[in-house]
């Protein structure tokens, strides 16, 4: 039996559909690449000889608005190649040249535009591949695809790319370095190979074998580059080393420090290559959003900082675009969170034809104030004491110079972090992998003050391993994805850490963990996507990485029926039904949730996109509301709406709208409360090299009773919660060339929690807390009502003045309201009045890096 026959054949059994899988349309055309004659000048005009002789691709197909019609324009394009670059030219021709959308932006973040996007499948494993991109403006945009169809803009890679608008249209032309792609060592590389291109004014994506929106399949789409012969990765080794200097003002004192540090790459082989980082600095990334979390488990923050960024894809949950997945084994945030980066590795690559791996090992490590560490050790206040300014050598920063009294009085004990990964292709579309991570404290610090050795203190780590598997048929239309993990804990003190939800974890506590996702993911009109996943009470992956519920097992099903080629006014158009339940997994088998919710989704015609819920939540419960007790706690039944509408973003001025309302039923408490959220943002462009982003958000949510402790008599207590939170955002950006940005950001977060009325109950013997046992608490009840307000501000100016070579000149200020005097009463109003008063912090960097 052919290998992609019996593949279609035993996804259809696995994933329980009798529809049989759909095969692949067969590509009308391939690739051709040639040798370069002479040398060739990325200018975006291809006039050079070696572009005359190279064959020439033309059979461009719409997959959007109307999939597998002819394109309105023809689009050319030419490949040449020598020992050390792929060479990329295209024509893009154009009746209404004056009506190119050149708008220029900074690197990564192409404005909606003319755009022409190269894709490559270096390793023709179909499931992995590169992203290269340039508008007709000159703006480069990079990226990884994983798993077939997830494309990420984080990785960042160094190449050449120029655009240059002619009477009949626009030309680009791209020079992609081979030390950037991973390829087998034979006689003559056949990889897929993808140009998709963009026209803004008519919304057509052109392809050069048609990928309908519904297909569910990128990678595997691709049809083929030939004739490339006689390539060799070879050996290469990169060094980036790096200078900062800082002032940072903070509490009228002025702190000048310096920073070196160096980034490296060599290429051990021609698809495996390694990179490092000693004592790295992030200052020219952009601050994380403010955000106030009332919830119960920890928020998700994206990766940002260069060196974790590459090769990300490849330590991320299968099926993930972003890592954001409810058992992530690895999330990278979680290294230099709190204590500083030495320094790290990373081994990425291909080992053989169809195995990949990846390898991460990192140590964070910080050094204290000595004056003030030696005053909390002998009880004294360390505010009374003279700043020390002395700049002294300290071996845990070795490569960081400041004064003594800019170092924290306390740091975490310094830790090692360790992620392996491995996968591996069996089939065409079916995939297997394992990982592991481990997080171990090098020493056991204790914090200042407490004697070493005491049990108290003992520096926690943990291990996670998991075993992972993606099955997909030749059309993407099926898959089935899915993980099972586990987890041990080590260290920490001797009684344990107490979870919200009342599971106490001691070291060597293990526990396990599994998800499952599969279906008719693509295809039209229906498509059916089940999902289950299960954690274990004691399933902790958290030492390295993202899981923000243990102790719970969910079960999805979501039916859709649609057009993604039109459908009446709509350009796309999908509806739905999502069911969904929630229970524990602690044996008590606790229903925590039921949900039915109606989704829609669609473009219509001008580009405008929407998305639409209407659902109801009943049967609620909460086993973390209440921490650390072990008691499900009502939460109250709601019917809720979404809204999100966004117009098209090729025009110079567009919008966004996005608006939750919530109205929660008549049970006893929270009768009739009505909960909303909205926030609208607005671009607009009135120049090719002018942006302006400004959003607002207004939060008014509300969720019944809330946990605030107890009496100290053996009573719990909760309370009313009345939140309200307005946020302000500003992104401004100015490009004076592609290579040379101006950004501006700022984001201001103000807002108050009312608490009240109170109540009280004693602990259920049977775990489960109701409304109807709550009572008006009575006597004396310390209000935890709140007000905040914080402002951040990020000046960037970004000069590549060399390729791969970067100056930095950074502006940033972090601030903070002054904390209300102890017995004041809260504000209810949304002003930021003590702001500009309170503690900030203000910082200068400069930061120089040279790569050769």
């Amino acid at each position: 039996m052919k290998k992609s026959a019996w593949w279609a054949r035993m996804v259809g059994l696995v994933v329980g559909l009798a529809r049989p899988a759909l095969a692949a349309e067969e590509p009308a055309a391939v690739f051709q690449a040639t040798r370069a004659e002479g040398s060739l000048a990325v200018d975006g005009r291809l006039d050079e000889p070696a572009w005359a002789t190279a064959p020439v691709f033309s059979s461009f197909t719409q997959s959007f608005p109307t999939p597998g019609t002819a394109p309105s324009e023809k689009t050319e394009v030419r490949l040449v190649y020598d020992d050390r670059n792929l060479y990329v030219g295209i024509t893009a021709h154009d009746s209404q040249p004056g009506s190119i959308h050149r708008g220029i932006g900074r690197r990564d973040a192409i404005p909606a535009s003319d755009v022409v996007r190269v894709m490559v499948d270096s390793l023709r494993d179909r499931t992995t591949g590169y992203v290269f991109a340039i508008n007709a403006g000159g703006t480069l945009e990079d990226g990884r695809i994983t798993d077939d169809v997830n494309i990420s803009t984080d990785w960042d890679a160094v190449w050449e790319g120029s655009s240059a608008v002619t009477e009949t249209g626009w030309t680009a032309e791209l020079r992609l370095p081979l030390r950037l792609l991973r390829f087998p060592e034979v006689p003559e590389q056949l990889w897929g190979f993808h140009v998709r291109r963009e026209i803004a004014r008519t919304h057509e994506q052109l392809d050069s074998v048609v990928i309908p929106r519904e297909a569910n399949a990128l990678v595997s789409r691709f049809t083929e580059l030939r004739d490339m012969k006689g390539l060799h990765h070879g050996g290469q080794l990169t060094l980036t080393p790096y200078l900062a200097s800082r002032l940072t003002s903070q509490s009228r004192l002025v702190d000048p420090s310096v920073d070196v540090g160096l980034d490296f790459q060599a290429n051990l082989t021609s698809d495996l290559s390694l990179t490092g980082t000693i004592n790295p600095d992030f200052g020219q990334v952009e601050a994380d959003r403010l955000l106030v979390n009332l919830g119960t488990s920890e928020l998700f923050f994206p990766e940002k900082r260069p060196f974790f960024l590459e090769g990300l894809d490849l330590f991320q949950p299968v099926g993930s675009a972003d890592g954001r997945s409810a058992q992530s084994l690895f999330y990278s945030r979680r290294i230099g969170l709190t204590t500083p980066l030495l320094g790290a590795v990373k081994l990425t690559g291909t080992v053989r034809e169809g195995v990949q791996i990846g390898f991460l090992d990192a140590v964070v490590m910080g050094s204290v104030d000595p004056t003030r560490a030696q005053a909390i050790a002998e009880g004294k206040d360390p505010d009374s004491l003279p700043l020390d300014r002395r700049y002294q050598f300290h071996p845990e920063r070795p490569f960081h110079f400041a004064p003594n009294s800019s170092l924290p009085a306390e740091v975490s004990a310094p830790t090692n972090f360790l992620a392996g990964v491995v996968r591996t292709e069996l089939a065409e579309g079916a995939r297997v992998g394992a990982m592991v991570t481990s997080v171990n404290p090098l020493t056991a610090r204790c914090p200042t003050g407490v004697p070493a050795g005491d049990p108290s203190c003992t520096p926690r780590g943990g291990q996670g391993v998991a075993a992972d598997f993606s099955f997909r048929s030749r059309s993407g239309a099926y898959a089935l994805l899915g993980q099972v993990d586990g987890s041990r804990v080590s260290g920490g003190p001797s009684e344990g850490v107490l979870l919200r939800d009342g599971t106490r974890l001691r070291s060597g506590d293990m526990g396990f963990g599994t998800w499952l996702k599969g279906g008719k993911l693509g295809g039209e009109p229906w498509r059916l996507t089940l999902s289950y996943q299960h954690a274990s009470p004691k399933l902790d992956l958290t030492a390295a990485g993202y899981q923000p519920v243990q102790n719970e097992q969910e079960a999805k099903a979501h039916v859709e029926y649609g057009y993604s080629s039109g459908w009446g006014p709509f350009a796309e158009l999908w509806t739905g039904v999502l069911a969904s339940g929630r229970w524990s997994t602690d044996g008590r088998g606790i229903g925590l949730n039921q949900s039915t919710v109606l989704t829609a989704d669609g473009v219509l015609p001008d580009l405008s996109s929407f998305y639409f819920e209407l659902g109801l939540e009943r049967g609620r419960l909460d086993l973390r509301e209440i921490d650390g007790a072990g008691i499900a706690f009502q939460r109250p039944s709601f019917v809720f709406g979404i809204f999100q509408f966004e117009t098209d973003p090729t025009k110079p001025l567009s919008f966004n709208f996005s608006g939750y309302l919530d109205r929660t039923r008549d049970e006893a408490l929270t009768q009739g409360q009505v909960g909303y959220d909205v926030t609208v943002g607005l671009t607009w462009r009135p120049l090719p090299r002018l942006q302006t982003e400004f959003t607002t958000g207004y939060n008014a949510t509300q969720d019944g009773p809330r946990w605030v402790g107890d009496d100290g008599q053996g009573r719990i207590l909760f309370a009313q919660l009345l939140p309200r939170f307005l946020t302000l955002t500003l992104r401004q950006l100015v490009v004076i060339t592609p290579r040379l940005t101006l950004q501006a950001y700022a984001q201001l977060l103000t807002g108050y929690g009312h608490y009240g009325p109170f109540y009280s109950a004693e602990a259920p013997g049977g775990g489960i807390l109701r409304f109807s046992d709550l009572q008006m608490a009575s006597g004396d009840v310390d209000d935890p009502s709140f007000h905040t307000s914080a402002l951040n501000v990020n000046l960037v100016a970004r000069w590549e003045y060399r390729l791969g070579s970067t100056l930095f000149l950074v502006y940033s200020r972090a601030q903070e309201e002054l904390p209300p005097p102890p017995g004041a009463v809260i504000s209810r109003s949304l002003t930021p009045r003590t702001l500009l008063s309170g503690p900030s912090s203000d910082t200068v960097m400069l930061k120089a890096s040279y790569a050769w």
